[in-house]
């Protein structure tokens, strides 16, 4: 396929994550949207009418027509399995929305047809739209915290709680139940931070501690509160804590000679004994000084906002990505090999809350990171 063809793209399912970045298909003059599906035939249209689509129905049939390049997969985890296996046997390009599969088994499953396929598969996953966490891995790499120690990430929002609410009204989606979503909070939030510390570091998580609770959702089957501590194999730690019923995010990396520290997707603080860095958005002057401990980089503090979900003219955007890898015959940036080790270590936290106990994570070649 050469710069001047277009593809022509199936979205499967309109609502959710796929409202915020819809546009992009629009913007994108390469790209001819042949059908928009979506078992809620109102959000199918919205999304036809806005993206110029001939085809809006409730039928993943559509994807599969001989017509159709690339599937766009954002629909409930459980769906995940026998829609992206039709469609990469199908002979479609296909981007999966994260997590990859509510079940291992799944997962798997879903990788095997992908390592069968000449085409581009991958996994969307929406922090590596920022330029901030490409950022971060530079400055990973390129020691300037010296050796990695620990890493720390917070995700919560208040959507279980909301959730709950509604089922207990009797308005149940597929979220509250378990053998659907494959878990509660940690599996559908704790994905992006596995992910991303382990692609910033080159290293993967071994070993697993955790504690799993429901505390304010008894609507929903899972947890809405999860903390779990990783080795990795490095010998660093990371710790990450999710919860539907609480609110606040963090990402922050401890190393030898520096620091970092993200909140809530707006406020970044770094401290580097070993110099000044300038990357996309991070812009640090450097400096040292000296405290009770020996000398420290100076901590300077930016406000550092993420790019918007639909911004196609963002080169890092996760959409835009997949459509130039299909495009140009290369593979997309975040495999589904990568998604499957997401998925084992989720489980793996899993059985270390209802064991009580460490759990060592599966580390076979379908968990292959990045």
């Amino acid at each position: 396929m050469n710069r001047l063809e277009i593809i022509n793209v199936s979205i499967a399912g309109c609502g959710g994550m796929a409202s915020h970045y819809l546009n992009v298909y629009r913007d994108l003059d390469w790209i001819n949207i042949a059908s928009c599906i979506d078992v809620n035939l109102d959000l199918a249209r919205d999304a036809a009418r806005r993206l110029s689509a001939p085809v809006a129905t409730g039928s993943f049939e559509a994807a599969l027509s001989k017509n159709v390049d690339a599937v766009i997969i954002n629909t409930p985890n459980h769906l995940h399995r026998v829609q992206a296996v039709a469609a990469i046997e199908a002979g479609k390009h296909v981007l999966l929305q994260k997590p990859i599969a509510p079940t291992v088994e799944d997962a798997e499953a879903i990788a095997r047809a992908a390592e069968r396929s000449d085409k581009t598969t991958g996994l969307y996953m929406s922090y590596f739209d920022q330029p901030l966490m490409h950022d971060l891995r530079a400055l990973v790499s390129q020691e300037f915290l010296g050796d990695p120690v620990h890493f720390y990430a917070r995700y919560m929002h208040k959507g279980g709680m909301l959730t709950s609410a509604r089922a207990r009204e009797g308005n149940r989606t597929w979220r509250t139940l378990l053998a659907e979503a494959g878990g509660g909070c940690f599996i559908q939030l704790a994905v992006h931070y596995i992910h991303l510390v382990e692609w910033m570091t080159g290293s993967t998580a071994i070993h697993t501690s955790a504690f799993t609770r429901n505390l304010h959702s008894p609507g929903i089957e899972g947890e809405d509160l999860a903390c779990a501590l990783f080795q990795m194999k490095n010998g660093a730690m990371m710790t990450i804590d999710t919860a539907w019923c609480a609110n606040g995010e963090q990402l922050s990396l401890h190393g030898t000679l520096g620091r970092i520290e993200y909140r809530n997707s707006r406020f970044l603080s770094i401290a580097s004994a070993k110099g000044a860095f300038r990357g996309h958005v991070v812009d640090y002057a450097g400096g040292n000084e000296t405290s009770f401990d020996g000398v420290h980089g100076v901590e300077r503090q930016m406000e550092i906002l993420p790019p918007a979900f639909d911004d196609s003219s963002n080169p890092f955007n996760q959409h835009r990505m997949f459509l130039e890898a299909v495009r140009n015959h290369r593979p997309a940036f975040c495999s589904i090999s990568s998604g499957v080790h997401d998925l084992r270590c989720v489980h793996a936290v899993y059985d270390s809350a209802q064991l009580g106990r460490v759990v060592e994570i599966p580390q076979e070649n379908l968990g292959a990171s990045l």
